[in-house]
C-alpha cells in the first residue's frame, strides 16, 4: 500500500487542486452555497476512493512483488494479475526467466564439458606417471633416481587436487556414508605420506584410540587428512620436529587434530586460508602454495557435514580440527 500512494501521490495532489480550483471558481462566479461546496468536495473524494481502490486490487501482486525478498528466480515469473502493467510484466518476467534458463543450460553443458575434460586429462595423465615412477623404482640405486622420484610424487599430488577439485560441484552423486574406525583412516593416511616424514625429517605421533569410529565418506575424508598432513609437514621443515594426530570425544562430538610445530599463520592471515588461491605470507615465502589445499579441505568438511576449526601462533605452530557429529557417530 505504501508503494501504491507514493505512485499515486502526484495524482491525487493534482486531482485535489483541480477540484478545489473549479470549486473556488464557481464560488466566484456566482451565488454558490457551502453546503454544495463541501457535497461537491466529498463526493469527489469518494469517486476518487473508489477509482484509487479497485486500481489497487487490480494491480497489488505488482507492488506485493517490488516489496519481496525472494528465495528462488522462479517465484518472479508468477502471474502479477490481470491488469495492463500486471500482464505485461508477467510475460516480461516469464521471457526473461526462459532465457535465463537457456543459458544456464548452456553454461552447465560447458561445464560439465570441462569437468569431463579434467577428469579425462588427469587420468590420461596418470598413465605415464605410473610408468615414469616404474622406471624410477627400477633405477632407485642411481643418484639422479631420488631427486627425479620427489618431483614425481608433487605431480601425482597436483593431479589427485585437480580431480577433487573438478568432483567437489558434483559431490551429491560422489560419495558414500559409513562407518570407519579414525584411527585406520589416520594411520593410512601416514603411511601414504611416509616418504615425505622421512625426506623433511619429521616424526608423526598418533595419539587416536581404536575404539572411536566416526560416520563419512572414507574417500573424501583420507585425501582432507592426507592435506592436512602435507601442509602441517610443508611448514615443519627441520630436523626433530613432530607432526602430532590425536582424536577424542568432548561433548557432542569425536574431534580429529592435526598439530604440527611449525612456522605458524600469520594473524592477519588466519581468518583468509580458507579462500580459494589464497596463499598468505607463509606461501610467498616457501613458493609451492596453489592456496586451494586448505579451500578444498573446507569445502569437502562442510560437504560432509564436519566443522573444521583452525589455530595458529607464529613460530610455534599450527592446529586444525575436524568435528564429527558425535550424536550422529553413535545413534546411526
Amino acid at each position: 500500500m505504501n508503494l501504491f500512494l507514493k505512485e499515486h501521490q502526484p495524482f491525487i495532489v493534482v486531482y485535489y487542486f483541480s477540484v478545489i480550483l473549479t470549486t473556488f471558481y464557481c464560488v466566484l462566479a456566482g451565488n454558490f452555497p457551502l453546503f454544495d461546496t463541501i457535497y461537491i468536495f466529498i463526493f469527489n473524494s469518494f469517486i476518487l476512493t473508489v477509482f484509487l481502490g479497485w486500481k489497487f486490487i487490480k494491480t497489488k501482486n505488482l507492488y506485493i512483488l517490488f516489496k519481496s525478498k525472494f528465495d528462488s528466480i522462479e517465484e518472479t515469473s508468477l502471474d502479477q494479475g490481470d491488469s495492463f502493467w500486471g500482464r505485461h510484466l508477467t510475460s516480461l518476467l516469464r521471457q526473461q526467466y526462459q532465457l535465463f534458463e537457456i543459458n544456464m543450460n548452456q553454461l552447465n553443458k560447458k561445464h560439465q564439458e570441462h569437468l569431463t575434460f579434467i577428469n579425462q586429462w588427469v587420468h590420461q595423465m596418470k598413465t605415464p606417471l605410473s610408468v615414469i615412477r616404474l622406471q624410477l623404482e627400477a633405477h632407485a640405486g642411481e643418484a639422479y633416481a631420488h631427486g627425479l622420484s620427489d618431483e614425481a610424487l608433487k605431480l601425482e599430488k597436483g593431479l589427485n587436487m585437480a580431480l577433487y577439485y573438478a568432483r567437489i560441484d558434483s559431490f551429491e552423486s560422489d560419495f558414500v556414508i559409513e562407518k570407519k574406525s579414525l584411527k585406520s583412516l589416520v594411520l593410512e593416511s601416514i603411511s601414504q605420506e611416509k616418504k615425505l616424514f622421512i625426506k623433511n625429517n619429521i616424526m608423526p605421533k598418533v595419539k587416536v584410540d581404536e575404539a572411536i569410529e566416526v560416520y563419512t565418506d572414507v574417500k573424501w575424508l583420507k585425501f582432507v587428512i592426507e592435506q592436512l598432513i602435507t601442509n602441517a609437514i610443508k611448514y615443519s621443515k627441520g630436523k626433530g620436529k613432530y607432526l602430532t594426530v590425536s582424536a577424542f570425544r568432548k561433548e557432542k562430538y569425536v574431534v580429529l587434530e592435526v598439530i604440527d610445530e611449525g612456522i605458524g599463520i600469520n594473524p592477519k592471515d588466519i581468518r583468509r586460508v580458507f579462500q580459494p588461491f589464497f596463499t598468505g605470507e607463509n606461501g610467498r615465502i616457501l613458493g609451492e602454495s596453489t592456496g586451494m589445499g586448505l579451500y578444498l579441505v573446507k569445502k569437502i568438511c562442510e560437504n560432509l557435514n564436519h566443522k573444521i576449526l583452525i589455530e595458529s601462533e607464529v613460530n610455534r605452530g599450527t592446529k586444525v580440527s575436524i568435528l564429527f557429529d558425535n550424536i550422529l557417530t553413535n545413534h546411526i
